[in-house]
């Protein structure tokens, strides 16, 4: 059982988890039996599918009291809908089978898997779907011998092509969406700041072409139908972000499902059998969501390798400040821009004291942790708006925009005293210590100036400042 929840010891987050497990499966089941056709499963059952997610993504939730709820509120839903006891029984029981599979599956799974961000992760919530569509299935057999008195081989293949359905569809968004909070600020502030503008036809236009193919599939009908949406999935999945594509596919599912079910049932012949027609329509709907699911995915991939790669490119890979490179870069832009506003910025170069005798005396990988510190003890004085980098070796830059000389000054104190009194660095004879050396350069952007001249009139100033002793703060003095 400790495959399937953990127990945890602070009991006030456990009941908030085990009230919220109450009310999304209570809601989803209530929701999901609305949609069900008599003497059928439901069309639309997203309960446990959901469950599965909040079981996974919360710790405050997979716990015993997390079940004892889940289990309640689905007693509740199909009590206050009409059923006798024993049916709600069996039918809960089944809905946990599954529940209880995907819960083990998903957690064998990486984070990156979970979160749909390799290209393979598609097949493997493939398969987690199947399994637990299949333990819900092989209960579901059950329940039709010993309750409804129905074919167990149908009864089997109904049950699992509609929990693999809502597995496949409703997981991939539950699983990668953010907090609620985050997902409706992310679309409130969309509409808030909407305008119509060129851009935000292009930007809507996916959305719009998904629109447009559900239309059609009203309006044009037969069984091709079925596939109008996907090439419009297809684009959304390579525009937009991976939950707002998996909203998308969620959502466009779960209307074919019931469009075309229901006008299936609505034209269907008297006495003909309509439960291999709608298991292969249900399954086909699950299995055309996977396209632009694994698209993605893939383009969810792709975007983060590049990301890395950017990374990598513009930091330096010690201490992960700016390089070298697009400190130049990034700088240069910084000031034309604050050239245009008549601004003022600080140039600082640091170069830490002895930084030779230290690997020397302690050796390489003590002087890359002596560096690693700095850097932090560095960039955890200053504002978001400040750029550092590693220039080279022991050397660093700092630009500071906006900032009063005086400001400046006591912020180069400040830096200056945190590294001479904190342990950088750790060796076998015990801690590290060193200094710094700084140089500091004001200007104001009354004319256009380089970043390379501001740069070494900062250097002069530092290397000033190895030459009265080191472990000191020079400001540079532009000839009169």
């Amino acid at each position: 059982m400790a495959a399937v929840f953990r127990v945890s010891t602070d009991f006030i987050p456990c009941c908030v988890g085990a009230v919220c497990v109450a009310g999304i499966v209570f809601a989803a089941s209530l929701f999901g039996i609305l949609t069900r056709p008599d003497g059928m499963l439901a069309v639309l059952w997203p309960a446990n599918a959901l469950l599965t997610a909040a079981f996974v993504r919360g710790r405050a939730t997979n716990t015993p009291l997390g079940w004892c709820a889940a289990f309640i509120a689905y007693m509740a839903a199909d009590l206050l809908t009409g059923n006798d006891i024993y049916t709600a029984i069996w039918l809960t029981g089944a809905n946990l089978a599954g529940v209880a599979v995907g819960v083990i599956l998903l957690r064998r799974l990486s984070v990156d898997d979970r979160n749909l961000r390799r290209p393979q992760s598609v097949q493997y919530l493939c398969l987690t779907g199947a399994g637990a569509a299949l333990a819900a299935a092989m209960a579901g057999i059950l329940i039709a011998v010993l309750v409804f008195n129905q074919d167990p081989v149908t009864a089997f293949l109904f049950w699992f092509s509609t929990e693999f359905a809502n597995y496949v569809v409703i997981l991939p968004f539950a699983l990668t969406v953010a907090r609620w909070s985050d997902f409706s600020a992310m679309i409130t502030g969309f509409f808030r700041h909407f305008v119509m503008n060129v851009e935000t036809l292009k930007t809507c236009t996916p959305a719009i072409s998904v629109l447009v193919s559900l239309v059609l599939v009203k309006v044009i009908g037969g069984p091709g139908s079925i596939v109008f949406p996907v090439p419009a999935l297809l684009w959304c999945a390579l525009v937009y972000r991976l939950q707002i594509t998996t909203l998308f596919i969620l959502l466009v599912s779960h209307w074919l499902m019931v469009v075309l079910e229901l006008d299936f049932l609505s034209n269907l012949p008297v006495d003909s059998d309509p439960y291999y027609a709608i298991m292969s329509t249900r399954l086909g709907i699950a299995l055309l969501s996977l396209g632009p699911l694994t698209v993605a995915s893939i383009d969810t991939a792709r975007s983060a390798l590049v990301d890395r790669l950017d990374h990598a490119a513009n930091h330096d890979f010690l201490t992960g400040l700016l390089s070298r490179g697009a400190f130049m870069k990034c700088g240069s832009e910084l000031i034309s821009r604050l050239s245009g506003e008549k601004g003022r910025l600080t140039i600082m170069g640091l170069d830490v004291d002895h930084f030779k005798q230290i690997n020397d005396t302690h050796g390489h990988a003590a002087g890359d942790r002596v560096l690693v510190e700095v850097a932090k003890i560095i960039r955890g004085n200053l504002r978001g708006d400040d750029l550092i980098a590693r220039l080279g070796g022991e050397e660093f830059g700092l630009i500071l925009p906006g900032v009063a000389p005086a400001d400046a000054l006591g912020l180069a104190q400040r830096i200056r005293i945190a590294i001479e009194q904190t342990a950088v660095g750790e060796s076998e004879t015990g801690s590290i210590h060193t200094t710094i050396s700084i140089g500091v350069v004001h200007h104001t952007l009354e004319e256009p100036v380089s970043l390379d001249r501001l740069l070494r009139d900062a250097d002069k100033a530092m290397y000033a400042a190895k030459a009265a002793g080191r472990n000191r703060v020079v400001v540079h003095q532009p000839p009169s």
